[in-house]
Protein backbone atom coordinates (compact mmCIF):
# COMPACT_ATOMS: atom_id res chain seq x y z
CA UNK A 1 0.00 0.00 0.00
CA UNK A 2 1.17 3.54 -1.04
CA UNK A 3 2.15 6.13 1.45
CA UNK A 4 -0.93 8.45 0.26
CA UNK A 5 -3.45 5.96 0.85
CA UNK A 6 -2.12 5.39 4.18
CA UNK A 7 -2.57 8.97 5.01
CA UNK A 8 -6.39 8.43 4.06
CA UNK A 9 -6.62 5.91 6.15
CA UNK A 10 -5.01 7.68 9.14
CA UNK A 11 -7.82 10.08 8.48
CA UNK A 12 -10.30 7.53 8.73
CA UNK A 13 -9.15 6.59 11.48
CA UNK A 14 -9.12 9.94 12.73
CA UNK A 15 -12.73 10.51 12.08
CA UNK A 16 -13.80 7.03 13.96
CA UNK A 17 -11.52 8.39 17.21
CA UNK A 18 -13.64 11.21 16.78
CA UNK A 19 -16.95 9.24 16.93
CA UNK A 20 -17.53 9.56 13.44
CA UNK A 21 -17.98 7.33 10.30
CA UNK A 22 -14.75 6.10 9.62
CA UNK A 23 -13.76 7.62 6.00
CA UNK A 24 -10.79 9.68 4.95
CA UNK A 25 -9.03 11.18 1.84
CA UNK A 26 -6.06 13.09 1.34
CA UNK A 27 -5.37 15.36 -2.16
CA UNK A 28 -2.05 14.79 -4.42
CA UNK A 29 -0.42 17.13 -5.69
CA UNK A 30 3.05 16.41 -7.58
CA UNK A 31 3.81 13.74 -4.97
CA UNK A 32 2.96 15.79 -1.70
CA UNK A 33 -0.24 15.65 0.27
CA UNK A 34 -1.74 19.39 0.14
CA UNK A 35 -5.07 18.28 1.86
CA UNK A 36 -6.49 15.61 3.92
CA UNK A 37 -10.05 15.17 5.45
CA UNK A 38 -11.85 12.86 6.74
CA UNK A 39 -16.07 12.58 7.32
CA UNK A 40 -17.59 15.02 9.69
CA UNK A 41 -20.79 14.32 9.38
CA UNK A 42 -21.50 12.94 12.95
CA UNK A 43 -19.17 15.25 14.76
CA UNK A 44 -20.82 18.49 12.86
CA UNK A 45 -24.14 17.49 11.95
CA UNK A 46 -23.13 18.66 8.44
CA UNK A 47 -25.01 16.58 5.66
CA UNK A 48 -21.77 17.58 2.85
CA UNK A 49 -18.83 17.33 4.81
CA UNK A 50 -17.75 14.36 3.70
CA UNK A 51 -13.82 13.19 3.67
CA UNK A 52 -13.17 14.20 0.20
CA UNK A 53 -14.77 17.33 0.86
CA UNK A 54 -13.39 18.00 3.83
CA UNK A 55 -9.75 17.27 2.19
CA UNK A 56 -11.07 19.53 -0.91
CA UNK A 57 -11.87 22.37 2.08
CA UNK A 58 -8.37 22.17 3.73
CA UNK A 59 -6.44 22.34 0.23
CA UNK A 60 -7.94 26.03 0.50
CA UNK A 61 -8.33 27.99 -2.69
CA UNK A 62 -5.63 26.36 -5.60
CA UNK A 63 -5.20 27.25 -9.10
CA UNK A 64 -7.49 25.07 -11.54
CA UNK A 65 -3.55 23.75 -12.66
CA UNK A 66 -3.30 22.15 -9.19
CA UNK A 67 -6.66 20.69 -9.14
CA UNK A 68 -6.07 19.61 -12.91
CA UNK A 69 -2.65 17.94 -11.92
CA UNK A 70 -3.71 16.32 -8.03
CA UNK A 71 -4.92 12.48 -7.72
CA UNK A 72 -7.63 12.01 -4.81
CA UNK A 73 -7.14 9.40 -1.95
CA UNK A 74 -9.70 8.23 -0.53
CA UNK A 75 -10.64 5.08 1.56
CA UNK A 76 -14.53 4.54 -0.19
CA UNK A 77 -15.49 5.05 -3.43
CA UNK A 78 -16.68 9.11 -3.61
CA UNK A 79 -20.48 9.28 -3.91
CA UNK A 80 -21.79 11.28 -6.67
CA UNK A 81 -21.36 14.75 -4.77
CA UNK A 82 -17.92 14.39 -3.91
CA UNK A 83 -17.45 12.77 -7.43
CA UNK A 84 -19.16 16.08 -8.95
CA UNK A 85 -16.90 17.99 -6.62
CA UNK A 86 -13.66 16.43 -7.72
CA UNK A 87 -14.31 16.56 -11.58
CA UNK A 88 -14.65 20.53 -11.03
Amino acid sequence: MNDFMQAAIAEAQAGLAEGGIPIGSVLVYRGVIIGRGHNHRVQQGSAILHGEMDALENVGRQSAQVYRESVPYTTLSPCAMCSGAILL
